[in-house]
């Protein structure tokens, strides 16, 4: 069993808590947020230690491993000092900003000799394992375009001041929220970027906090891709992949944490369509279990670190392109 707390206890932080509590792979011994009083009542519940300052996680020898849900910022700074106490890290994502903090914490993390977990748990969704085992199996044939949306209003109910609309934390208005999972599962399919050109606006929010995104990707084997991400419309959630042989489509009815169903439909080379519907799991805890397989030597873990890096560098040419107008960048 991994003994790992849990740095930052905002919703995400607590949502992991509560996947992982029957998990029979981990113990959430101890948590650190920097506003115990919020934090308080849900560590007692839980029946975890609480503090608010996480180096004091990282000197805790009955602790293993470290999960990083925290302000993005933050990341880098937390990720790496937690490697070098010798724990094990889970990273939520986005990994980092931008390529060179990418670079160094994965840079650290081969110095240390961990694995890097990271929170992109679509990956595990039902609806999109089939989808990757229809192309992984062939039947599709190539890729030639990726298209995707997904969206919702969860940051329109925020206060304008909190980090997760401020550009700081969250440049590209919900690409770090959203896109990036997005970003993962392109590069999951599609290989190395090579092309990225974007835009933001500030429809709905007022600037600078930005609540529209929307970019396309070339890939270096010749594939396409598009994702658009809004910050203020009812959840919409889409994922389309083409190929020459067929297409799949995903479509989602709520954010993970509603356990809503996803429908799936399949396209062949004739025209003929099969549709489905999936139910939702715990994907949070299959991503935390399949890095604890990683850690413990029972199995590789599905991220590599080049497409880890690949989605940052999206990230980076994402907010780098909106911010000149949409000029595109070569990666």
């Amino acid at each position: 069993m991994i003994r790992i707390g849990i740095i930052g206890l905002g919703w995400w932080g607590k949502q992991i808590v509560t996947c992982l509590a029957d998990s029979p792979r981990f113990k959430v011994v101890a948590g650190c947020d920097v506003d115990t009083k919020m934090a308080v009542p849900f560590a007692v519940a839980h029946k975890f230690d609480l503090t608010d300052d996480y180096k004091v996680l990282l000197n805790r020898p009955d602790i293993d491993a470290v999960a990083v849900v925290t302000p993005h910022l933050l990341h880098e700074e937390m990720t790496v000092a937690a490697l070098g106490a010798g724990k094990q890290v889970f990273c939520e994502k986005p990994l980092a900003l931008t390529t060179a903090s990418a670079e160094r914490i994965l840079a650290a993390c081969a110095k240390a000799g961990g694995v890097l977990g990271i929170g992109h748990e679509r990956r595990y969704e039902p609806a999109m394992e089939e989808m990757r085992h229809l192309f992984e199996s062939g039947v599709l044939g190539r890729v030639l375009h990726l298209d995707a949306n997904v969206s919702h209003n969860n940051f329109r109910k925020m206060d304008p001041s909190n980090w997760r609309r401020d550009p700081r934390h969250a440049p590209a208005g919900a690409w770090t929220a959203l896109g990036i999972h997005l970003g993962d599962m392109f590069v999951s399919f599609a290989g190395n970027p090579v092309r990225v050109t974007a835009r933001t606006a500030s429809q709905i929010f007022s600037a600078p906090s930005e609540d529209f995104v929307s970019a396309e990707i070339d890939f270096e084997n010749g594939a396409r891709g598009r994702i658009t991400c809004l910050s203020t419309p009812p959840f919409y959630g889409r994922f389309t992949l083409v190929c020459d042989q067929g297409w799949v489509e995903v479509q989602e009815g709520g954010n993970v944490d509603k356990g809503i169903p996803s429908s799936f439909a399949h396209c062949g080379p004739d025209g003929s369509r099969q549709t489905r519907s999936y139910d939702h799991i715990n994907t949070v805890r299959m991503n935390f279990e399949a890095w604890a397989d990683a850690v413990e030597g029972r199995a590789p873990y599905r991220f590599t670190t080049g497409q880890l890096l690949a989605n940052i560098r999206i990230l980076d040419a994402v907010t780098r392109s909106a911010a000149e107008g949409g000029r595109p960048m070569t990666l």
